[in-house]
């Protein structure tokens, strides 16, 4: 009997070293990244670019902007493309909005944020916060005041933006025709638009109105109704983006003044393309947001692979117009 028993336990013990083996040897299942819950901090192993598993946050001032949209869908197909997370918020233009969802995104243990600014000086709350957390940060679109705490920003070249504009309307107008100015002054971009814009156009126009539209149609519209109340012999807007124009647009409109007052924007967006062709724009400084979001994430995934990246990246910019517009593509970015 003993003899018995020590031949069962003898065959026992083989066949669970045996099945530790097997374990051991068999590949482990990727991880969830949903269910990731290790911290910035942690002493586990970051995932690799192979591996997938990081968690991208991705904050632009706003999705109730077409260009921003356009931005995020092929953003997020680049990411989930690799097997990661894209995690997007809307402060819906609100820079202290921004800030908070920046914040939260850091509990969420997101790997790097992908982040264009509302207020370029008061985001750097946000980028403070980050820097805290080791969270890098990706700027696109908008350059912000304090570029020590991000990795790269990745943006148009937003002065050369105004700069077209003020050229093409310089040669379409005569010297001393009236010009109002629809801006955003929070955002840095929007800033270099107008100086690309007035380094153009010098003294040659009478600037009657600067004021803030916010970049959208919603707010600008009013706003540009007022300007042509007070100035009934105004000859163009300079609008800092298309949203922005479109409202100029809308307030003509309203004025049955299409034909009277020329309107440009920046960003080339097809909304603008198409009021172009159909004569109720002059032209936009364009931008490319397909360039400028898959030179972002490229930067990202270098920068998180442990690559050096280019601190400032321009994407060049372009005037559409009139003359030009049958060579573009309305329906779509450029």
């Amino acid at each position: 009997m003993k003899k018995i028993l020590a031949l069962v336990l003898t065959l026992v013990l083989g066949m669970s070293i045996l099945a530790g083996c097997n374990r051991s040897s068999e590949p482990s299942a990727a991880p969830d990244p949903a269910e990731d819950t290790a911290t910035v901090e942690s002493a586990e192993p970051a995932p690799t670019e192979e591996s997938g598993g990081y968690t991208i946050g991705f904050s632009p001032p706003t999705m109730n902007n077409p260009f921003f949209a356009w931005i995020e869908s092929n953003v997020r197909k680049e990411v989930e493309g690799r097997g990661d997370t894209l995690i997007t918020v809307d402060p819906q233009n609100d820079p202290q909005k921004q800030i908070s969802m920046v914040e939260d995104l850091l509990t969420q243990n997101i790997d790097l944020l992908l982040l264009c600014p509302r207020d370029s000086a008061s985001i750097k709350a946000a980028l403070v916060a980050c820097t805290d957390k080791n969270v890098p940060v990706v700027i696109f679109d908008t350059e912000v005041l304090d570029p020590e705490y991000v990795v790269t920003s990745v943006v148009s070249d937003n002065v050369n933006a105004g700069y077209v504009v003020g050229i093409d309307m310089k040669e379409k107008l005569p010297e001393g025709s009236k010009v109002a100015i629809l801006h955003s002054p929070a955002a840095q971009t929007c800033v270099q638009r107008v100086e690309g814009f007035k380094n153009a156009v010098g003294d040659y126009f009478e600037l009657v109105a600067e004021l803030d539209g916010e970049g959208d149609t919603g707010v600008t519209m009013p706003v540009a109704e007022d300007i042509l109340q007070g100035n009934p012999d105004l000859d163009a807007f300079f609008a800092i983006n298309d949203p922005s124009a479109i409202g100029c647009v809308q307030a003509l409109q309203s004025a049955n003044k299409t034909d009277q007052v020329m309107v440009y924007g920046v960003d080339g967006a097809p909304e603008a393309k198409a009021a172009i062709s159909e004569g109720l724009m002059e032209g936009s400084g364009a931008q490319s947001p397909a360039n400028i979001g898959s030179i972002s994430v490229e930067y990202a995934y270098k920068h998180l692979a442990g690559e050096t990246v280019e601190e400032l990246v321009y994407v060049p910019t372009f005037i559409i117009n009139k003359e030009n517009i049958g060579e573009f593509n309305v329906e779509g970015w450029q």
